[in-house]
């Protein structure tokens, strides 16, 4: 990995940090619909649970039955209480896995499609790959039930996920997949960024996460990032998407 390629990776995680946790930025028009970008059943190609283990890095959620818990419990009923039928739509779309959801932050074009972007898709579909390699050792480590099975007065408004709670894989996929984008297109760091703490504060909009599980993601989702930064096969692979991706935006 380059010293330029550590800087830019640093840089990232500097400016991902400085965000605010799941304070979303509004968008105008919902990204065009595109195939749910979806990872083989295969080994991660970079980075597996023994050389990222999220359970050395994230600290626990608050404890079962803890005033921490409630107080998260009980934000959740107030976003729910408050939720527009706006919201709960954009979140139903953010339940979906799809690079192309980041396409208004990259300027919405009318030719960014799966189609038109063959190595851009297989690239997030490979981290995918290398996402769900961690998350699973991590989430059974904590084994943090979804909020819904202990407040019966939140009411989902999406498919109630049968996994464990902590971290939120929707939130790592998203600030993974918005780091990489912002390394392909530096110029849209900013929209990319305020794109992916959309896509996770609406997994609290939907009911299906603690706040704390979307902050977990927003963390391993940063660490992801970067150890794929260092991966010999990602950066070649992410060079060529790189190109497609940029003359698909009319970027050089």
């Amino acid at each position: 990995m380059t010293a330029t390629r550590y800087r830019s990776a640093a840089w990232a995680l500097l400016c991902l940090l400085a965000l605010p946790a799941g304070a979303p930025e509004a968008q105008g028009t919902h990204p065009p619909s595109a195939a749910v970008a979806t990872a083989p059943a295969d080994t991660a190609h970079c980075v597996d649970a023994d050389t990222l283990d999220l359970r050395r890095i994230l600290p626990p959620p608050p404890p079962a039955g803890s005033r921490e818990e409630r107080a998260e419990l009980d934000a959740l009923l107030r976003i729910q209480a408050h939720r527009t039928s706006q919201q709960a739509e954009r979140a139903r779309e953010d339940a979906k896995l799809n690079v192309l959801g980041f396409a208004a932050a990259l300027g919405h074009p009318s030719g960014l499609t799966a189609a038109s972007l063959p190595l851009t898709v297989a690239l997030f579909q490979h981290l995918a790959i290398d996402e769900f390699a961690i998350l699973g050792p991590a989430k059974r480590e904590f084994a943090r039930p979804r909020p819904f099975t202990i407040e019966p007065r939140l009411h989902p408004v999406t498919a109630r996920p049968h996994s464990l709670s902590y971290p939120s894989g929707h939130a790592t996929w998203a600030y993974t997949t918005a780091l990489v984008l912002a390394d392909m297109v530096p110029e849209r760091r900013r929209q990319l960024l305020a794109r992916a703490g959309e896509y996770a504060y609406d997994r609290n909009v939907a009911g299906v996460h603690y706040p704390s599980d979307v902050d977990a993601g927003r963390l391993a989702g940063t660490a992801l990032a970067v150890m794929l930064f260092s991966c010999r096969p990602f950066e070649k692979e992410e060079a060529a998407a790189r190109v497609e991706l940029r003359n698909a935006l009319g970027l050089r």
